[in-house]
């Protein structure tokens, strides 16, 4: 009877032992991580004078001429009047763009548009023509372009239709830098002057996240 008893015990014991599981790692964790699609741009240059960078040698420094294009290329004494695209195959390099954004702030790679709006306050109003960056009438045209860019190709990531809303990038897909160089071109109105008073016109550059 002893025996019989002992095993049922030991039986018991065996069962007992089958059905509490073991508890060394009953949870997991997970870290979870969200990174800010944060988004900050600062130009270091907050003014641009057409004409006024190094003059063209032609039109006394800092006024212009009606049917004219005046770059912002720093590039030698007569800059002003020089389009980019010195670097082998019409590539603009780094020392023809006036424009440097620092985009260093950013925590993702970025996609740069540069719109334009009108020139109004003065003798020479003229009105963004928004097509082609020519000018017209009464109309002046313009393009942006960057580094690194095709000053011959007109599009995307290369010479870009300045407008007043909706341009194309002048770069896209860009890792945050301190140093992002970057010009324009204005052609002035065709129409003469009706006064010495001098306009101004607002252009915004704009970052935002690359898809």
């Amino acid at each position: 009877m002893r025996k019989v008893i002992v095993v049922i015990l030991a039986v018991l014991a065996l069962v007992i032992g089958m059905a509490v599981p073991a508890f060394a790692a009953p949870s997991a964790n997970v870290v979870i991580t969200a990174t800010p699609a944060y988004i900050s741009v600062t130009q270091a240059q907050a003014t641009w004078t057409l004409n006024g960078i190094d003059g063209d040698g032609i039109t006394p420094k800092n006024y212009v001429a009606i049917n004219t294009i005046y770059y912002a290329n720093p590039t030698g004494s007569t800059g002003d009047k020089t389009a980019p695209g010195a670097g082998a195959g019409s590539i603009i390099v780094d020392g023809e763009c006036y424009f440097v954004l620092d985009t260093s702030a950013c925590s993702l790679n970025v996609d740069l548009k540069v719109n334009c709006g009108n020139f109004a306050g003065g003798g020479g109003a003229a009105t963004n023509k928004d097509t082609d960056g020519s000018n017209g009438a009464t109309n002046y045209g313009g393009f942006a372009w960057a580094s690194g860019g095709n000053y011959t190709v007109v599009g995307a990531n290369n010479k870009v239709i300045m407008k007043t809303t909706g341009s194309l990038a002048i770069a896209t897909n860009k890792a945050p830098t301190a140093t992002f160089y970057w010009g324009a071109q204005i052609e002035t109105r065709e129409h003469a002057w009706s006064s010495g008073v001098a306009d101004t016109a607002t252009m915004v550059i704009t970052a935002t996240a690359t898809p």
